[in-house]
């Protein structure tokens, strides 16, 4: 009888402990697809304004480890940068607003959204950011 309650009570500590831990590395695994994600955004964002205003002919090209969770990236009304990222609860959106006007490939927009489709699938990647004109930066994946 005292085994039975031993096993019993061992059982008792490791089921809750096991729920737990696994609850804090989902969560956790989150925050860092999240952290990255902002992290690319932040820093495609703040190269483009330093590439525009360096001026006409100015480029770089940035390497980029992108998350598996990124599912999108788009350029909305030129200004705005978002990732589409997939969660627990379905998809979200992190916005990154630019100073400067962002173009990528006329055939990849669509009205005013354009998508940066390789960003859309996780990996190393490298993206090339090019002053075209005196108005705007070019992004595109090579």
């Amino acid at each position: 009888m005292e085994y039975l309650l031993v096993v019993a009570l061992t059982f008792a500590i490791m089921i809750p402990t096991t729920y737990l831990f696994y609850n804090y590395s989902k969560e956790s695994s989150q925050d860092i697809t999240d952290a990255q994600a902002t992290k690319i955004g932040r820093n495609i964002v703040e190269m483009s304004e330093t590439i525009f205003y360096s001026g006409q002919g100015s480029k770089t090209v940035i390497e980029l480890n992108v998350p598996e969770n990124v599912k999108s990236a788009q350029l909305i009304d030129g200004r705005e940068f978002v990732l589409n990222i997939s969660t627990t609860v379905g998809i979200s959106e992190i916005v990154f607003f630019s100073a400067v006007n962002m173009t990528t490939d006329s055939s990849k927009c669509n009205a005013n959204v354009c998508t940066i489709p390789d960003l859309g699938s996780s990996g190393l990647k490298k993206v090339k950011l090019e002053a075209i004109d005196k108005n705007s930066i070019n992004i595109s994946t090579v």
